[in-house]
């Protein structure tokens, strides 16, 4: 085995994913801290979120990563130190991270893992890549594969070919700008004001593209004219309509990197199609949705929302992948 007494993470904005090298034991948790004024910690993970857009002023709730990458470093360390207590702690770590990030945000993954948590050895492989092999696509030939990741706050789009990201692209656009969409056109269209929470919900519950049934989510929120608190029922169409412009550009991105792909491997990707995965990307018939617009065939990956850390388990169990991980010391030579 490539690892021992290793588990994989995948660290999102929204949830964090830790699960064993063996596929055991797994833990799912919200990317989320609960602190008090005096800096001791409230809340973790799940917990926390529970408070979230219902503390008082002397409780502050902080997501530790923005855009896919750690921007509160302390607050990460908690959180994590918390959670791999609870899972039962690990030597090694394999951490799936962002392709467009710069070397600052990359070392951050290590400091965090090796300076505060102490784990032993880390590496860190590309989101896109562990989505390929959970996808059982061969990453190590020199045939073109286009993975496609829409997540909470960013779209991953990878090109992959010969175990490496050739073309990739991660955009800050994602299933909480939809949920900025739907809570805008709630306020504008039905004069209420909802949270995050309420308009993820109805997201979850009602958005759909093509086609969907006609369904309905009653809301409470702030009334904007009077107010006080007040519900509405909203219907999925009107959620759907507001999330269009997001997926559209997200679309767009993927065809602008589909364009920009050299015609050696377009060939590949144009024949095999596309691989979808991402919790967002099971909104219904969005995959549909993408396959019309783009024009080429795509392959929506099973359990898309656990597809990243299913990947980094069959990457720590299949020494052939060890070349697409790096270490801290692989980083500092690719300077």
């Amino acid at each position: 085995m490539l690892f021992q007494r290793a588990c994989g993470i995948d660290l999102g904005t929204d949830t964090i994913k830790i699960r064993d090298k063996q596929g055991k034991k797994f833990l799912y948790n919200r990317n989320v801290i609960a602190m008090r004024e005096n800096g001791s910690v409230l809340a973790y993970g799940d917990t926390a979120y529970g408070v979230y857009e219902k503390q008082p002023e002397n409780i502050q709730v902080v997501w530790p990563m923005v855009n896919g990458v750690i921007a509160n470093l302390s607050e990460m360390d908690l959180l994590l130190d918390y959670l791999l207590k609870r899972f039962g702690g690990a030597s090694s770590l394999l951490i799936a991270v962002p392709t467009q990030i710069t070397q600052v945000e990359k070392r951050a993954f290590f400091q965090v893992m090796k300076e505060q948590i102490g784990a032993g050895r880390i590496r860190l492989v590309e989101k896109g890549l562990a989505d390929a092999v959970s996808a059982s696509l061969p990453v190590l030939s020199n045939r073109g594969h286009m993975v496609v990741n829409i997540g909470a706050d960013t779209t991953e789009i990878s090109v992959i070919s010969s175990g490496k990201i050739i073309l990739g692209q991660t955009i800050k656009t994602g299933g909480r700008k939809m949920d900025a969409d739907i809570a805008t056109m709630v306020r504008r269209k039905f004069n209420l004001g909802i949270g995050q929470k309420t308009a993820e919900s109805l997201k979850n519950n009602l958005a759909f593209m093509i086609n969907g049934p006609r369904l309905e989510q009653k809301v409470f929120g702030i009334h904007t004219l009077s107010g006080l608190p007040k519900a509405e029922v909203i219907p999925s169409l009107a959620v759907s309509v507001a999330i269009i412009d997001t997926v559209d550009s997200i679309v767009e991105s993927i065809n602008s990197i589909y364009n920009r792909i050299p015609p050696q491997l377009m060939k590949d990707i144009a024949r095999e199609g596309i691989y979808l995965s991402g919790g967002v990307s099971m909104i219904l018939n969005l995959p549909e949705y993408i396959r019309k617009e783009v024009g080429i065939p795509l392959h929506h990956i099973q359990d898309p929302k656990y597809s990243t850390i299913r990947g980094l388990v069959e990457i720590m169990n299949n020494k052939e992948m060890k070349p697409i991980t790096y270490t801290l010391n692989d980083l500092a030579a690719m300077r």
